[in-house]
């Protein structure tokens, strides 16, 4: 199985031998902000891949990259971390490749699970448990069910949807609709279950939004399924 294996605190990793980099942690956050970064938009349609995937790397690299160990100039000289230092860094391959599969990976691992949870959310939220209790008489699980195609594939993602399926009893109301959960006691809960904290917090609100959402449509519709 997968794992995010993500800290809320700076750390450590080795590109190279006798290279290291401290790294803020790959949230959200910092990849929408690398998204917004005025060199990745710049980027034209005719750009290649590996041109798009370089810029966004040295992007990601320079809001990330708090400090480093193993850089000098051409004397020698240690280099202090600057924006052109770093660009300069990701120019070298084995440095880009070890960046991209060490760091960038994890941040795409992330967003794709994020994304396949709020599917999931949608889809049982929205009255998709309803739905397969009328197929309960199916031999075998269909293989387009969006509880199947959605699915966590991490570790940390089992423990969030585990956690989005014990805020029932936390919701916010008001008469005809549902305002949304006490992330506040989300959160408190998620400490108490062991899931990591920084997973919960990246996930729940995106969960929220589109469970949020469903409650509401099913309240309209009198539980009908969409």
């Amino acid at each position: 199985m997968l794992r995010l294996d993500l800290s809320n605190a700076p750390h450590w990793l080795h590109l190279m031998p006798d290279l290291r980099v401290q790294l803020n942690p790959l949230t959200t956050a910092l990849m929408v902000a690398a998204r917004n970064d005025d060199a990745v938009i710049a980027l034209s349609e005719e750009a290649s891949d590996e041109e798009r995937a370089l810029v966004f790397a040295k992007a990601i690299a320079r809001i990330a990259i708090l400090d480093w160990e193993g850089v000098g100039d051409v004397d020698g000289h240690t280099f202090p971390v600057s924006p052109d230092g770093i660009d300069a860094l990701l120019d070298i391959y084995p440095v880009f490749e070890a960046f991209q599969l060490q760091y960038v990976s994890k941040g795409l691992l992330m967003d794709a699970e994020k994304k396949r949870l709020c599917a999931l959310a949608k889809w049982e939220f929205g009255g998709g448990a309803s739905y397969c209790a009328a197929c309960a008489a199916c031999a075998e699980t269909c293989k387009n069910c969006p509880r199947q195609i959605n699915r966590p594939l991490t570790l940390e993602g089992w423990q969030v949807w585990d956690l989005a399926q014990r805020m029932g009893g936390q919701l916010r109301v008001v008469p005809g609709a549902v305002l949304g959960w006490d992330l506040g006691a989300a959160m408190v809960l998620a400490t108490a279950l062991g899931v990591n904290t920084l997973v919960a917090a990246e996930f729940l609100p995106a969960l929220e939004a589109v469970a949020v959402n469903a409650l509401n449509d099913q309240i309209k519709t009198g539980g009908e399924h969409g």
